[in-house]
């Protein structure tokens, strides 16, 4: 009988120690929380390979986005190799995938081709429109994208010229 006994005991202890941790030792319950859009994943081409994009989230925030370069530039000696794909790239706006996302951009689009110089701690972009009228967040695009173009280290200094004079120089401040 006493075996019976100790048997039911170890039953029971047993079952009370698999009942225990799903009790939830007295934490409530609670709604779902929002935390902001889904999580992204994105797969990056080598550096030699990619253009470095900025655009407009659905919350207003730069987002950057990472896309196989088609060529190897211009390779003029003005800007950067990938300098005139970069400006053609972020004008053109974001893809059908992109803003599928809700991946916007504030930036106009140009009658003719933004052109670039480059040395390694300044930029000159110019392009064929009214400049002074950019929002700030249009500004902080083209700025980003520029210098990070070309492995850029996002440290360069970045002048904006246009048909209605020049923007004071800046930097990406992401």
């Amino acid at each position: 009988m006493k075996r019976r006994g100790a048997a039911a005991a170890r039953a029971a202890a047993a079952c009370v120690m698999a009942v225990a941790p799903l009790t939830g030792c007295g934490v409530r319950g609670s709604d779902v929380i929002e935390a902001g859009g889904p999580s992204t994943i994105t797969v990056f081409p080598a550096d030699e390979q990619r253009l470095l994009l900025f655009f407009v989230s659905s919350e207003g925030r730069l987002t950057p986005v990472a896309r196989r370069a088609a060529g190897a530039g211009s390779g003029l000696g003005d800007g950067p190799p990938l300098g005139d794909e970069v400006l053609a790239a972020l004008f053109a706006g974001p893809s059908d995938g992109e803003r599928a996302a809700g991946l916007r951009t504030r930036l106009p689009r140009p009658k003719e081709r933004p052109g670039m110089k480059w040395s390694p701690r300044e930029v000159l972009v110019h392009l064929p429109l009214a400049v002074r009228d950019l929002s700030e967040t249009a500004r902080r695009q083209l700025i980003c994208t520029v210098v990070y173009a070309e492995r850029g280290d996002g440290g360069a200094e970045v002048t904006i010229a246009g048909e209605d004079g020049s923007l004071p120089p800046a930097h990406c401040d992401t």
